[in-house]
């Protein structure tokens, strides 16, 4: 019964429920409906939001084509269109929101975390969309769209795009400038589910992988070979990487213990080494006292003097020690333990 009721007081907090119990396998998929229900409402208002102002939407997605003209080639090209202009301007505007369901999700995996630093998370998150998507309209769109467009022209090739295929490619390329625009959030993010070092991400051997990837998505974004072109891709890219490393460094500086705190806890770990191997020593000890004992059988010899009583050993022990006879045992009394004498017994 006492079994039972620890059993049903220790289900009975939730709190020992939610850090205990394992969620089956379906639990995951409802709560990732859940999220992804959050997060196609999100794109749905935002892409209602950008369809009452789809003209001031297309005129400015089309300002960096300059004077490029563009077709549809079928009657409901037009609507198709505007369609993606408002899906794909709802996209842009829910990355806080998808950024902040997505951190609910895999919240679990985050250590010490909280609803503030999610929260937190989820607005600069949408901050640094802002800044990639500028980024991206202002500086890398109209040098790659004068070098895609007016680099391969004669008389005979003249560029005769679908307002489509232009409208993919531009949204395209201001979304992986948004994204691009992350990696310190995601460098963060992978720190809280397991702790970088900053010493290691500096180093030598990872900046060139750095520096690779990033000329590398610089030649995707801009595929422009003047070298001045290129470094202006590529480096917010490796700006970004330094901030997001910046960042942990500085979020495990605040977190860094004490000194002297530092050498308490080493000068305690050094004693638990040692008073472990005591431990292990005073164990093995008894087995290898017992295998020589065995070994060598000793030969006891007999005593020729009585032993004095032990004030902890009864007077009965001691006169048996000593060879009295049993008659003894018979005619003496019991004691107590201050001296006095006790009634003998009718029997």
């Amino acid at each position: 019964m006492s079994t039972r009721r620890a059993k049903t007081r220790r289900n009975s907090n939730p709190l020992h429920n939610q850090e205990t119990r394992r969620l089956p396998f379906i639990e995951h998929l409802y709560e990732l409906r859940k999220r992804l229900v959050y997060i196609a409402a999100s794109v749905i208002t935002f892409s209602a939001l950008a369809y009452s102002v789809n003209r001031g939407v297309i005129t400015a997605l089309l300002q960096p084509a300059g004077t490029q003209k563009f077709i549809y080639t079928s009657p409901i090209g037009g609507v198709d269109f505007l369609f993606r202009v408002c899906l794909y301007v709802g996209i842009a505007l829910s990355i806080p929101v998808i950024v902040y369901q997505f951190l609910r999700y895999i919240e679990p995996l985050f250590r010490h975390t909280s609803m503030h630093f999610i929260a937190v998370g989820s607005v600069v998150s949408g901050i640094l969309a802002l800044l990639g998507i500028a980024f991206g309209y202002f500086i890398g769109l109209p040098t790659t769209l004068h070098f895609l467009l007016h680099q391969f022209v004669t008389k005979q090739i003249q560029p005769l795009l679908t307002i489509q295929a232009y409208m993919a490619f531009v949204a395209m390329y201001i979304l992986g400038s948004a994204l691009l625009f992350q990696v310190p959030l995601i460098l963060l993010f992978i720190n809280r589910i397991r702790p970088l070092d900053p010493r290691k991400l500096l180093s030598l051997k990872v900046e060139r992988w750095i520096i690779l990837t990033a000329f590398i998505g610089g030649g995707l974004m801009n595929p422009n070979p003047n070298l001045v072109d290129q470094v202006v891709i590529v480096g917010p890219l490796i700006l970004a990487y330094q901030v997001g490393v910046g960042l942990i460094w500085l979020g495990q500086r605040r977190l860094r213990q004490p000194k002297r705190l530092t050498e308490l806890l080493r000068y305690d770990h050094d004693r638990q080494a040692i008073r472990q191997v005591r431990f292990d020593t005073a164990q093995a000890q008894p087995g290898q006292q017992s295998a020589t004992l065995k070994a060598t059988p000793t030969v006891i010899a007999p005593s020729t003097t009585t032993k004095p009583i032990a004030p902890t050993q009864s007077p009965l022990r001691s006169a048996i020690t000593d060879n009295r006879p049993l008659k003894y045992f018979n005619d003496v009394r019991p004691i107590r333990a201050f001296g006095q004498r006790l009634p003998r017994s009718a029997s």
